[in-house]
């Protein structure tokens, strides 16, 4: 996945991230691992998702993906992984990060 598509991605996951906050239930870091050339996996963590089971999670984070994303972008996606916040999630590179603590500060 070129750099073009993962800008393109994260464009297109915004609404996601919108509805996300207006549920109140916002992301404490996302970040897109890319796999082949126009696929990818959505990493979050958040700490209303500890919260609840993992299954439980991905259901609702899926079922909010298909409510408010362009299904090209749906298709792309292989997987939600849901990482613990005990955990880090680390970005190959600044610009697949979609939400991070420090997010206003990486480059695009």
């Amino acid at each position: 996945m070129d750099k073009r598509k993962v800008l393109a991605t994260k464009e297109g996951l915004q609404p996601f991230l919108s509805k996300l906050e207006e549920l109140k239930k916002p992301l404490h870091t996302a970040c897109i691992q890319p796999l082949l050339p126009s696929t990818f996996i959505l990493e979050v963590q958040a700490e209303w998702i500890d919260k609840m089971s993992m299954l439980d999670a991905i259901k609702f984070l899926h079922a909010t993906l298909r409510e408010c994303t362009d299904k090209s972008i749906l298709k792309s996606m292989l997987a939600i992984r849901v990482v613990r916040m005990k955990d880090d999630i680390e970005c190959d590179k600044p610009y697949h990060a979609l939400v991070a603590p420090l997010a206003e500060h990486l480059a695009a």
